[in-house]
């Protein structure tokens, strides 16, 4: 039977091994976090990191306060003004005239989401409404400014190069199919081939498919825009009698028809926008919330004006250092610190649930040549840790680096 002085001593070197074992692997945690810290820094030839807990306390910076080109992870800040200007419920919409003699003009208000599943919908309602023949199709931009030109873009035609207007479909984009045999389809079921998408296809090489910016012919855009609804309207059953598709604005001759709002808010559509880094959705919206607020025809400098007159009055950046030319990242001479995006980062918190997660992580990538981005939030058992990564070197070290800092956060957060 054991004594109770030997239960004493017992405890006693049982307390002198934790205390001991506590004092030994503090300063071996601290050690650790000082190893990752060092790591991460040797990955950083021209950028910077920088890390908050989630009461908002800095918890890991470097070079947090130099200016980097930002890139795609700049849409967040583009989707954190749209929901200031146009609120997260706003829908975008498209109006429909009729006159006298039967003819119907359409007239756009930028909608990034005017697809063809919306087009179906749309003639739908025109034909509830009691439309069933249509002499002609007009066709009316005048909401935007023309041939609107978005700093960064190219000739290309990658969809990322896609032109802006008031009155736009499908991303103004197609997705051809080609087969071997040289015919030339839609890729998309919902989708027909229109004469104009079938010429367009003719670049898609031989039995292959892709999606290829439609035009950087504003003109051209407008008549895709025309025939597609021409297509959905005698599929509706509603007869048109004239094929030409003629540009009007609207007049006292014609009368409101019908106004569609379209069926996804922008909650729905900032989600789309975030996960797939659509930069022709992000300038729509960009130029949509300069219009709604400083008046229509929107252009690019209503645009920016709303957009930097939103940071200075939330963030105080300073303008020597801030640069915003477009919204979604494409522009070199964008340009913000880490610090700058961690304020919106904070900010951003209560929509975080627009980004897309990825192995507990909500992250942003923004990626140029030469450019290698992050920003998003660690989810943790504390809540969120908010995280920016600005690499504008030629070597990309982001996911390395995103790595270290998910080991060097899991020493944080153990202590």
């Amino acid at each position: 039977m054991i004594s109770k002085l030997s239960f004493l001593k017992f405890v006693f070197k049982l307390l002198s091994l934790t205390l001991l074992f506590c004092s030994l692997s503090i300063p071996t945690q601290a050690n650790e976090s000082k190893q990752l810290e060092h790591e991460i820094k040797q990955l950083i030839h021209n950028g910077s990191v920088l890390i908050h807990n989630e009461k908002g306390q800095t918890i890991f910076s470097y070079q947090a306060n130099k200016p980097f080109i930002p890139a795609s992870i700049v849409k967040i800040l583009s989707a954190q003004i749209a929901i200031n200007k146009l609120g997260i419920n706003y829908r975008f919409k498209t109006e429909f005239y009729a006159d006298h003699h039967h003819n119907l003009l359409i007239k756009g208000y930028g909608d990034p989401f005017l697809i063809s599943e919306e087009i179906e919908k749309i003639v739908k309602n025109l034909a509830q409404s009691g439309v069933r023949y249509i002499n002609q199709i007009y066709l009316d931009h005048s909401s935007f400014e023309p041939n609107i030109t978005i700093p960064g873009t190219s000739n290309s035609t990658n969809p990322y190069d896609a032109l802006v207007g008031a009155l736009v479909v499908n991303f103004n984009t197609i997705n051809i199919q080609r087969l071997k045999s040289g015919e030339i389809k839609s890729a998309e079921k919902e989708t027909p081939l229109t004469p104009l998408a079938a010429k367009k296809g003719e670049s898609i090489k031989t039995g292959s498919t892709g999606r290829i910016s439609l035009t950087q012919d504003y003109y051209e855009s407008l008549q895709y825009v025309g025939e597609l609804f021409q297509f959905f309207l005698k599929k509706q059953g509603i007869k048109i009698s004239e094929s030409r598709i003629t540009i009007q604005s609207v007049s006292e001759s014609w009368n409101l028809k019908y106004r569609h709002y379209n069926s996804h808010d922008l909650d729905y559509i900032l989600t789309g926008l975030l996960k797939y880094s659509n930069n022709y959705i992000a300038n729509q919206i960009f130029l949509t919330a300069g219009g709604e607020k400083s008046g229509f025809p929107a252009n690019l400098a209503k645009s920016e004006s709303a957009f930097q007159e939103y940071v200075q009055k939330t963030y105080q950046f300073d303008e020597n250092i801030f640069k915003f030319k477009e919204a979604s990242g494409l522009s070199r001479d964008n340009l913000m610190t880490a610090n700058m995006m961690m304020q919106v980062l904070e900010s951003f918190k209560s929509h975080h649930h627009l980004l897309t997660e990825k192995k507990g992580v909500l992250v942003k990538s923004g990626t140029l040549t030469g450019i290698y981005n992050y920003a998003g939030y660690f989810k943790t058992s504390r809540g969120l840790f908010p995280f920016t990564i600005l690499l504008n070197q030629k070597k990309n070290y982001r996911d390395r680096i995103l790595k270290l800092i998910h080991s060097y956060l899991a020493i944080k957060l153990s202590h």
